[in-house]
């Protein structure tokens, strides 16, 4: 049985793992994709060198950056970002954080209508 620093620090690994997918999938450098997910190019760095475990908020901002769950990140699949999908979603994101209730009321209701 293995011990519990051991599957700690396989669980370090694979979450580096997955982050370098994400980021060579991306092709991005590691300062670029830092930006990218509003981080510092060493977090990124440590991140993906498996040295240090992202914290639950990291990995929450990478994963809406991508538009993934966060379950990306522990589980076994593999993810092929849609590079462009994920900018134009991020786009749209950061568009409806500075919008009013009253106006994502009326997308919400436009959204209704063409689904």
């Amino acid at each position: 049985m293995k011990s519990i620093k051991t599957k700690c620090l396989q669980t370090t690994k694979h979450i580096a793992d997955k982050i370098l997918l994400l980021r060579r999938a991306s092709k991005l450098t590691q300062e670029e994709f830092a930006e990218k997910v509003g981080l510092d190019r060493r977090t990124v760095a440590r991140a993906e060198d498996g040295k240090h475990r992202p914290s639950p908020e990291t990995l929450e901002m990478i994963a809406s950056v991508y538009a993934i769950p966060i379950s990306y990140f522990y589980d076994s699949s593999v993810y092929r970002p849609d590079i462009a999908k994920a900018a134009l979603i991020y786009e749209i994101n950061t568009k409806l954080n500075i919008l009013s209730k009253k106006n994502l009321s009326k997308i919400m209701s436009f959204i209704d209508i063409i689904d």
